[in-house]
């Protein structure tokens, strides 16, 4: 009787595989073992062993298959049909085969080369893949942008001169004081941090945190002090002067390790001024806390002071000091590549392409930069670009300059000013947009490509995150591409046999090939004999004892805290006090603050459809007080006002925020019309957020590149 209701049990033992591979949503790429069945992704869990993720995932990373099979996926290259650029124009779009936007793409590209010249390029991406930086280089491309501005731009020079170099490893877990500067740890949910924060807590060891929000970092540290926005540096520079007139550095690194004994009258005249009660005039902290918690940062070692990405390292034009001063504060505790610090990775060398397959020459780069860093020398020499000043660039500096221009997985979301970017983007005759949703950018765009995604990819992984020991982890594709997505590798490698053959070819004048790349940087690593051996393998991780460093990377071979490089390239050798860039006023009394929801990735997981049910849109949150004063109440509608922009949403009342702040997320307001579950929904948070140009820049002092994401003052008022 019940024959008509039941069905045989499916062979899932037969048609069920699990795959070691790695999350690519954020940098730390987590380790995961992948269950397909029946050749359909269906479950995504942390891989045991692996250092970054600890055997765990955070929400995004569980997520992933909301990505791989998000109905709205660009399936196939496009071409434009209407002549009309604009985020309220339909593109027109008609299918093209690979060969007709590969071909075009090379021909529009090899016409700006030889009528304008190199500068009439502008690729916006991460020099990632290699092959993908080595097409770059063969056809000399001059203007590179990525967002690292908004990013850790200002640590990664600061940290060149001063301790030899950006680590992303904090080894908190043997830390026994740990002093946070506004990074909300545990909201961020990178695993590897989590965990060992939460570790050395549980160890003993002291967290304070000073944030304006009384965040989930917060609420765990043992205490937190609501500072003012953008003071963060002030109660650096009072730690420094606490710890240098009592001597409670350590004074066997100190003396062995760094230059501070060479300038250290100098250094210690510099500091003399900023007193803690100066400090507390600044930043709302009381005089004596800091005072306080310099002395037991000073005693409670190893004691550290992580700075991570956009927090520290972007938000205020006061960044590239604060990173200073928090160097200068991990240098004087002594824990600079020790036990409880700031610690290099420990890595297993894979090579590059251009060792597996050396290329000819590459020719030299000329021309102007569409992002004007060429004014900050320090920005010039490092290799990424500048979002905060490209607009500038393209419509004001060298307005018809650039000709074509390849956009690859970014989107104007992520610009200050993002209408004025893509007022700016309609100027450029050719675009082309690849990513693997329809985005905004993609609505400018000439030429679309589907890109395929990291649970379609296959790669060797190094750990940088958590990396005592070294250990690669496998990354393969899961699945197959789906619909005719391809990675970018690939399309570098089809781009550079039309545009630099030369450079893509074996030595017996072959074209190069990807796979036998991969096997080669496997055999050469040392993993496997071949990357199909490794997939099986997984993971390898190779034991050693974690021997400190004596010589750093830094000029000289020791750590500096007295920096001459940055005075002979437009900076100052020691952090010095400055405010950030926008100030309360009567007109805009309030300070604007941005944060990043734990359950997203900046602007590009809002269209996942299990993650957007999660935090769909955002909302203005401010304290109740505040709400009182302009005479608002939750769920209400306010206008956000600053000298740049306006954006309306709803107001959300909560009491953790100081009562002069407004908290907007970001990574919504995508206009797109074909992202169907993010687009229409909520506001671009950045379209109160000025842009700058470099004269501006230098004019602050903001000589490492901050973008000053976070750096606005606004009027709120009920709508």
């Amino acid at each position: 009787a019940l024959e008509p209701f039941l069905r045989p049990a499916s062979p899932s033992a037969a048609a069920e595989r699990k795959l070691i591979t790695c999350c690519g949503i954020c940098s730390p790429a987590c380790g995961m073992v992948a269950t397909v069945r029946d050749g359909v992704l269906s479950f995504l869990e942390g891989l045991p062993g692996d250092y970054a993720g600890g055997g765990k995932l955070c929400g995004k990373g569980a997520a992933g298959a909301g990505l791989l099979y998000d109905p709205d996926r660009l399936k196939y290259p496009m071409k434009r049909t209407n002549p009309k650029k604009g985020l309220e124009e339909d593109p027109g779009w008609v299918r093209i085969s690979w060969e007709e936007a590969l071909d075009t793409i090379a021909a529009q590209f090899r016409a700006a080369l030889d009528q304008f010249g190199q500068e009439s390029l502008l690729f916006v991406t991460l020099p990632s893949p290699d092959i993908w930086v080595r097409f770059m280089n063969a056809i000399g491309v001059v203007n590179r942008i990525d967002h690292i501005d908004e990013c850790f731009l200002t640590d990664r020079i600061v940290q060149r001169y001063t301790t030899g170099g950006k680590t992303w490893c904090n080894d908190f877990e043997n830390a026994n004081y740990i002093v946070l500067f506004g990074w909300d740890i545990l909201a961020k949910t990178k695993i590897v941090y989590a965990n060992g924060i939460i570790n050395a807590k549980d160890r003993g060891a002291k967290v304070v945190c000073f944030n304006p929000q009384y965040s989930a970092t917060a609420r765990f540290a043992d205490e937190w002090y609501p500072i003012r926005p953008g003071s963060d540096l002030a109660v650096a520079l009072a730690m420094i002067n606490v710890i240098l007139s009592e001597n409670l550095f350590n004074q066997e690194f100190v003396d062995n390790y760094t230059n501070f004994r060479q300038y250290e009258s100098r250094i210690r005249e510099h500091f003399k001024r900023y007193t803690p009660e100066w400090a507390a005039g600044e930043s709302d902290v009381p005089a004596h806390a800091i005072a306080r918690i310099a002395r037991e940062f000073g005693r409670r070692g190893p004691a550290i002071v992580p700075a991570h990405k956009k927090t520290l390292c972007a938000n205020y034009a006061n960044a590239t000091q604060l990173v200073h001063a928090i160097s200068i504060l991990n240098i004087l505790a002594g824990t600079i590549d020790r036990p409880g610090g700031r610690y290099f990775p420990r890595t297993i060398s894979i090579p590059g392409i251009d060792a597996i397959v050396p290329p000819p020459a590459y020719p030299a780069r000329r021309g102007r930069r569409a992002d004007g860093k060429d004014k900050l020398p320090l920005v010039l020499e490092d290799g990424g670009g500048i979002f905060s000043t490209l607009a500038d660039g393209l419509l004001n500096k060298y307005p018809g300059m650039i000709k074509a221009a390849f956009f690859n997985s970014y989107t104007i979301l992520g610009f200050p000013q993002p209408a004025r970017m893509a007022e700016a983007l309609a100027t450029i005759p050719f675009l082309v947009v690849m990513d693997f949703l329809p985005t905004d950018t993609a609505l400018l765009a000439d030429i679309v490509l589907p890109s395929s995604i990291y649970l379609e990819a296959n790669d060797l992984i190094v750990r940088d995150y958590y990396a005592k020991q070294p250990q690669v982890v496998v990354r393969q594709a899961v699945v197959p591409a789906m619909f005719e997505t391809r990675s970018i590798a690939s399309v570098a490698l089809e781009l550079g046999k039309r545009l630099a053959p030369d450079h893509f070819k074996n030595p017996d004048g072959t074209w190069i090939n990807l796979s036998a790349v991969l096997d080669e940087r496997t055999r050469r690593a040392g993993l496997a004999s071949s990357f199909a051996e490794f997939r099986e393998i997984g993971i390898v991780t190779r034991e050693q004892p974690f021997v400190p460093r004596t010589t750093f990377a830094a000029p000289g071979g020791k750590c500096q805290i007295w920096v001459p490089q940055f005075e002979e390239r437009g900076g100052e050798p020691l952090p010095t006090w400055k405010p950030k860039r926008e100030l309360p006023s009567p007109e805009y009394p309030y300070y604007y603050l941005t944060f990043i929801p734990a359950v997203h990735r900046r602007n590009t997981t809002q269209n996942n459809r299990i993650l957007n049910e999660m935090f769909p849109t955002n909302a203005a949150s401010m304290h109740p007080l505040l709400a009182a004063k302009i005479g608002v109440k939750e769920g209400q509608r306010v206008r956000i006002r600053s000298r740049v922009g306006a954006i309306e949403l709803p107001a959300h009342l909560t009491e953790t925020l100081r009562t002069d702040c407004v908290l907007v997320a970001h990574g919504f307001g995508h206009r797109s019309r074909y992202l169907g579950a993010a687009g229409g929904k909520g506001v671009r948070d950045g379209d109160v957020i000025p842009d700058q140009t470099p004269e501006e820049m230098v004019a602050a002092g903001n000589f490492a590149g901050s973008a000053c994401i976070m750096d606005a003052v606004v009027n709120v008022e009920a709508v």
